[in-house]
């Protein structure tokens, strides 16, 4: 009894779990993360509106026939081994009828919007939305293929489906099961998975930086997000191509070469991530309103249909807000609740 006496004395108050380390206080985290999860919520809610604008509002089947031709252009720029496979998928929605899948993807994406925002079957969501990411990365993009001309980003679907990941290890604070007692912050597998995966996206897209394909061609990579914008997003762009031609173009492709080898190395070791975190937040932003425009041109036919609703690096940004979080909150043990430790 004594020495139980002199433990409280010196901690201040027998640990519980999700209380606040020496505080006693309880410690909602996931207060702190739930308008993260609502804010994915939201984006996947404007993915199904303009969904249903490409596919499901025009007249005389002509979204039907948008969606099929989305199915149909994956198999020509996917690899000859994915070919046959993406080939049998878009018969299947041929024969089917792409109004009826058109339907269902955007009751899909509705259903994991409202979801992510109210945390309703939150464990469901994050499965299926992994499930589903997975299916449209290949039926959808074909793997992110072809990879030419300077692209290095694979899609926006296995973003979606990290962030899904983060998501799902956050659910025994944003949605605990009965009598389960307050989680304390996230430091389990599935954060760390997502971690590594999200290390791993980075590492992929680092590794094509550093090719010449996108080393000798990197102003072609923004001179396209011009087209179809407004005015002002055309102006703005068209100033960073001409202090990018003020600097130098392989100058500036070897530093976001650099940038991104650093990024991946962070998270992959778990490793700086104080300094990581906020400056990959801060890059995807840059690259979103730069190569990606702001994530447009809007158009019926354009941004949603394949996904990449508001761009696709908007999504980088989302997940290093799920990483930042923990980042400052609990001294002495940020390093673990960060790297998954």
């Amino acid at each position: 009894m004594a020495q139980g006496r002199a433990d409280r004395t010196r901690t201040g108050s027998p640990a519980v779990p999700g209380t606040a380390p020496g505080s006693g206080a309880p410690d909602d985290a996931g207060a702190r993360f739930r308008p993260l999860v609502s804010l994915f919520g939201v984006i996947w809610l404007l993915n199904a509106a303009f969904q249903f604008s490409a596919w499901l509002r025009p007249p005389g089947g002509a979204g039907g026939a948008r969606l099929l031709h989305v199915f149909s252009k994956a198999v020509g720029a996917a690899p000859s081994w994915l070919r046959p496979l993406l080939a049998a998928i878009t018969g299947a929605v041929s024969a089917i009828g792409p109004h009826w899948i058109a339907l269902a993807m955007v009751a899909i994406a509705l259903l994991l919007g409202l979801s992510l925002v109210f945390g309703v079957r939150l464990r469901t969501a994050c499965w299926a939305g992994i499930v589903y990411s997975a299916f449209c990365w290949v039926a959808l993009c074909a793997l992110g293929y072809p990879y030419a001309g300077g692209q290095t980003d694979p899609g926006v679907f296995p973003a979606y489906l990290i962030a899904f990941v983060f998501v799902l290890s956050l659910t025994p604070m944003l949605a605990p099961r009965p009598g389960a007692p307050p989680a304390a912050w996230p430091t389990g597998t599935l954060w760390a998975a997502g971690r590594l995966l999200f290390g791993l996206l980075w590492a992929f897209d680092a590794a094509l930086k550093w090719l010449p394909a996108f080393l000798a061609h990197f102003l072609d990579q923004l001179t396209p997000a011009m087209q179809g914008q407004p005015a002002w997003i055309a102006a703005y762009i068209g100033v960073i191509i001409l202090v990018v031609k003020a600097v130098g173009p392989m100058l500036v492709a070897v530093t976001i070469a650099l940038i991104e080898t650093a990024m991946a190395a962070s998270l992959l070791a778990g490793q700086w991530l104080r300094f990581s975190l906020p400056l990959g937040f801060l890059y995807s932003l840059a690259v979103w309103t730069s190569a990606e425009g702001f994530g447009g041109p809007y158009s019926a036919a354009g941004t949603g249909v394949r996904g990449n609703v508001l761009g696709n690096v908007l999504i980088y940004a989302v997940i290093f807000l799920f990483l930042m979080v923990p980042q400052g909150v609990r001294p002495g043990s940020t390093r673990r609740a960060a790297s998954g430790a």
